[in-house]
């Protein structure tokens, strides 16, 4: 390119319409041929080097600055510029960041069109599938949490672990990247956060889709399994970065080269066959490491070996295999927090893993199905589906809530990832990480929810600390809203109710000639199928994450028509109680201002279900009833009761004339008006705190305080009552809370930092005396 970069003056190097004219024929040749690992040359005509390069480098890390989305997108490795006897070269090896360097005398030795090298054509291999290469995880890792958390957020450690050899037991190893010989690839992570500065550990394990397309198979399923165990034994988040082709199949090969046909007819073989055989010879080599089963058949004074049973290979082992991971999945999710980020497609049991870690961050060109659109397309006859993404795509795992979180690049897959361990402690069992926070807990919570249908989204913004808040699952059971956030700096899960109508869209399959999309409208406040599942499903997540957990409700019911009895909403309302009851962390279930809550969806959240955690509140002009006052009132202020009361309160009463009836039923909507301001007179919060409903009503306005020092307090108590029964099970935990009151004043009136009593001395006394 003689056209000339950056500024420079007398220099030439003035203008930077190459790099447009560069972007342009990329945009071009990637989308007709779509390549990977694309370089982009350009030659300097007529500069100097020694005047020049500082220039250009300072034009090509602008226009890396400027354009890095598209040159990412256009999956650019590397630009590299002559500038006379020098050159700038910026590198891209991860896919994540260039970085540049130059130099003053290359001459010709700086080969202009490298051959890749062998860990080059496996990120060239990654990069075709959207993906990132295993072993440049962890610098997207790295760089995620410098770019998240200024100054502190850094890879403090990162040990890769092996299968010692004879064991199933992980060892560190210190190997190159590449080197690999499994497609299983594991790592002990130690990075600091703002949460930890300190340094937290996970055990993150990856596929690599680069090793046998990422199949799994015995060895694989030793290592997966091996990193889950860890995780639980030491009670550590494990985070799985899924891109595989499910469980391994495979032909014994020496077999198929070897193996002979008895034809039925030799002359014309297609009559068929009758068995295949191996000879005398082969079946003596292959059958000594059982590797065949055979019966002994003479034919024509021939020895032959007719096959039964084909044991080399690859098959059932690996379903066996398969098997153990699933279970070491589900085990894991029971007893730690497992997470599970799907960067490259995931077939069959690497879908079925990725759903068993429960929460699923998925790619949006990364499709999780149990078998390929190919595969399906045969076995239906026809060509229906086009690709894997129509069957598991996002707009498919994100709408049925399989995938809680969508992103659209591995940057944004592994910011989401240490965003969701932000809201989790470091351990099992650990205290919560609690930070600083800038938006006092004080200040006033500023929306005021309206009488209308409003995006509850705002109410959470505006109730927690700012920013905080993060959402999963937006796409599925959307009259819920679910996530995570921060109180006063402390984490704490939500979930909230919205109030305006929603759409539901079913899918048409094509497999079947009939079938069109439908969509179905979904009333705001209520509880559908998809929506309670959606609640029970997020706060068993929560308690098995050690977080406390706030509900905003504001139900008026359960759908209860024939698609939604049928559609199960009653299962799926009865596993909300269960996932409160199981709840080990507190619970704040608070009817905010304008809010109503009826029937039974008031029954599935009552503090009754669990009374050692739950605490049920309301704040002024919240509803809580039975029925809503207009229902209640065709049943128990019919239109009997009416008239008799306008008989009594009518001035100068009301006789049987027909002039007085004619009066009677001008007077009979404004008196259904009285009748329902009484039914509702017995539906607030003064009620409900006078029935012991509700522990106290709470003010809108004041409630973020009210709730982030009360939350305080309640972890405090949890955590000495944690402490008590550890070191005296039969100890009066009453008394010996209340012996420590003055510590949880204190942590209380602290308002922020960690919740720690148990390093406390007053509470260190008061177990050595338990213990004692």
């Amino acid at each position: 390119a003689e056209e000339s970069i950056g500024s420079g003056g007398g220099s030439g190097v003035h203008d930077d319409s190459v790099f447009a004219d560069v972007l342009g024929s990329l945009e071009l040749a990637v989308g007709r041929h779509r390549t990977a690992w694309n370089h982009v040359f350009i030659n300097l005509v007529g500069a100097d080097a020694n005047d020049d390069l500082p220039i250009v480098e300072a034009a090509i890390a602008s226009f890396i600055h400027a354009a890095f989305d598209d040159l990412r997108r256009l999956k650019v490795a590397c630009v590299e510029v002559r500038v006379g006897t020098g050159a700038v070269v910026a590198l891209n090896t991860s896919g994540l960041k260039f970085k540049i360097s130059k130099t003053l005398e290359c001459g010709e030795s700086l080969e202009v069109h490298p051959l890749l090298n062998k860990i080059q054509r496996k990120r060239m291999a990654c990069q075709n599938l959207s993906s990132t290469y295993v072993y440049d995880i962890p610098e997207v890792f790295s760089n995620v949490l410098a770019d998240t958390n200024p100054g502190i957020g850094d890879i403090l450690d990162l040990c890769e672990l092996v299968i010692e050899p004879n064991s199933t037991t992980l060892v560190p190893t210190n190997r190159q990247p590449g080197s690999n010989d499994v497609g299983m690839v594991c790592w002990r992570m130690t990075f600091a956060t703002k949460e930890y500065p300190a340094g937290r550990e996970i055990i993150l394990v990856a596929n690599d889709i680069t090793h046998m397309s990422g199949s799994l198979s015995p060895p694989e399923d030793v290592v997966y399994r091996a990193a889950f165990d860890l995780a639980v034994a030491e009670g550590l988040p494990c985070v799985y970065i899924s891109s595989n082709s499910g469980a391994r199949i495979g032909l014994d090969e020496a077999v198929k080269a070897a193996f002979r046909v008895r034809w039925v007819d030799d002359a014309d073989v297609s009559k068929g066959f009758k068995y295949i055989y191996l000879s005398e010879d082969d079946y003596e080599i292959l059958s000594a490491k059982g590797r065949v089963k055979a019966n002994r058949v003479v034919h024509n004074d021939e020895i032959q070996y007719a096959l039964t049973d084909v044991c080399g290979g690859q098959s059932v082992e690996c379903l066996q295999g398969s098997g153990e991971i699933a279970a070491a999945t589900s085990r894991a999710y029971k007893h730690t927090v497992t997470m599970a980020y799907v960067t490259g497609r995931s077939v069959g049991i690497g879908a079925y893993c990725s759903r068993l870690c429960q929460r699923v961050i998925q790619h949006v060109d990364a499709p999780l199905i149990l078998t390929g659109a190919s595969a399906l397309n045969k076995v239906l006859g026809r060509e229906v589906y086009t690709s894997n993404a129509q069957i598991g795509g996002p707009k498919v795992m994100g709408a049925n809530g399989v995938s809680q979180v969508l992103v659209p690049d591995d940057v944004f897959g592994v910011r989401s990832i240490l965003q969701w361990l932000s809201y989790i402690p470091c351990r099992r069992s650990a205290p919560l990480p609690c930070i600083s926070c800038v938006d006092p807990i004080r200040r006033y919570v500023t929306f005021d929810p309206p009488s209308s249908a409003y995006d509850p989204r705002h109410l959470l913004n505006a109730f927690f600390d700012a920013d905080s808040f993060m959402e999963v699952m937006p796409d599925w059971g959307r009259t819920v809203v679910t996530g995570r956030a921060r109180l006063g700096g402390i984490p704490i899960g939500t979930v909230a109710v919205e109030t305006r109508t929603v759409a539901k869209t079913i899918p048409a399959d094509p497999a079947f000639a009939s079938a069109q999309i439908a969509e179905e409208s979904q009333a705001g406040q209520v509880w559908f199928p998809d929506s309670a599942f959606k609640t029970a499903q997020s706060i068993g997540d929560m308690n098995r994450e050690g977080l406390p957990l706030i509900i905003f409700a504001n139900w008026r019911g359960f759908a209860g028509g024939l698609r939604d009895m049928y559609g199960e909403v009653l299962k799926y309302g009865a596993y909300i109680v269960d996932a409160l009851r199981e709840y080990k962390q507190p619970v704040f279930v608070y009817i905010p201002q304008g809010g109503e809550l009826r029937g039974g969806a008031w029954v599935v959240i009552d503090s009754s279900i669990n009374p050692e955690q739950m605490e049920f509140y309301a704040a002024e002009g919240a509803k809580g009833g039975v029925l809503e006052p207009e229902g209640i009132v065709d049943i128990k202020f019919r239109r009997e009761d009416l008239l008799m009361t306008m008989k009594r309160t009518v001035p100068g009463g009301l006789g049987d004339s027909q002039e007085d009836d004619a009066k009677k039923k001008a007077m009979m909507p404004m008196f259904k008006q009285l009748a329902v301001h009484f039914a509702g007179l017995h539906d607030t919060p003064g009620v409900m705190l006078h029935k012991k409903a509700i522990r106290d009503v709470v003010p809108w306005q004041t409630s973020r305080e009210f709730f982030a020092l009360r939350l305080r307090a309640r972890l405090a108590e949890e955590r000495i009552k944690s402490s008590i029964l550890a070191c005296a099970p039969n100890a009066d935990v009453g008394e010996a809370l209340a012996s420590v009151s003055h510590v949880i004043d204190e942590i209380v009136a602290a308002e922020f930092g960690p919740i720690e009593p148990e390093s406390h001395d007053g509470v260190k006394k008061m177990l050595a005396a338990l213990s004692g």
